[in-house]
């Protein structure tokens, strides 16, 4: 008799196995990110956030979004989801609600490389002075649910966003 043990590991090997082949053999690219393609309202507070994808030219993702949360100026967001070589990157850039001033500096975007992609979810990671934050994106049907990991200098900042599609 097999101790339930010796049972329990093999079932969970093997799911890690065929969990990580699945990933392997489905890299990300810029085709199976379509599903962001569409406009999301903030769940919450619908007139106070919003983000919009649409497929450009060349299968290139560009969105934009803004946010003005309750009693704050708002910011404006803009993004670009591309392949470079063996990786798709998202870059992006933030402005603040009149648009007279940029976050980042002027030739440097934030960049995030989608370091792990599945059905209806990718995983941004920061790349260069953003190592260590991540940005997820998972859609679910109508929904879509953004989860970002941030380092505000040398401070974690966790930010989550329920969006639903917009009804065009």
């Amino acid at each position: 008799m097999i101790p339930r043990a010796a049972v329990w590991f093999a079932v969970a090997l093997a799911a890690l196995l065929a969990n990580s082949s699945a990933t392997a053999a489905e890299p990300c690219s810029l085709a199976a990110l379509n599903w962001l393609a569409g406009s999301w309202l903030n769940a919450a507070d619908p007139m106070g956030a919003q983000e919009r994808w649409a497929v450009a030219p060349g299968g290139v993702l560009m969105g934009s979004a803004w946010e003005f949360p309750k009693g704050k100026a708002g910011y404006a967001e803009i993004m670009t989801i591309r392949s470079d070589a063996d990786t798709v990157s998202m870059l992006l850039r933030h402005f603040d609600g009149g648009l007279s001033h940029a976050w980042e500096e002027r030739s440097v975007p934030m960049v995030f490389a989608a370091s792990d992609c599945g059905i209806n979810t990718v995983v941004f990671s920061g790349q260069g002075e953003h190592a260590g934050e991540r940005m997820t994106y998972t859609r679910s049907a109508d929904a879509l649910l953004i989860v970002a990991d941030f380092l505000h200098h040398g401070v974690p900042d966790h930010e989550e966003w329920r969006m639903n599609r917009a009804k065009d």
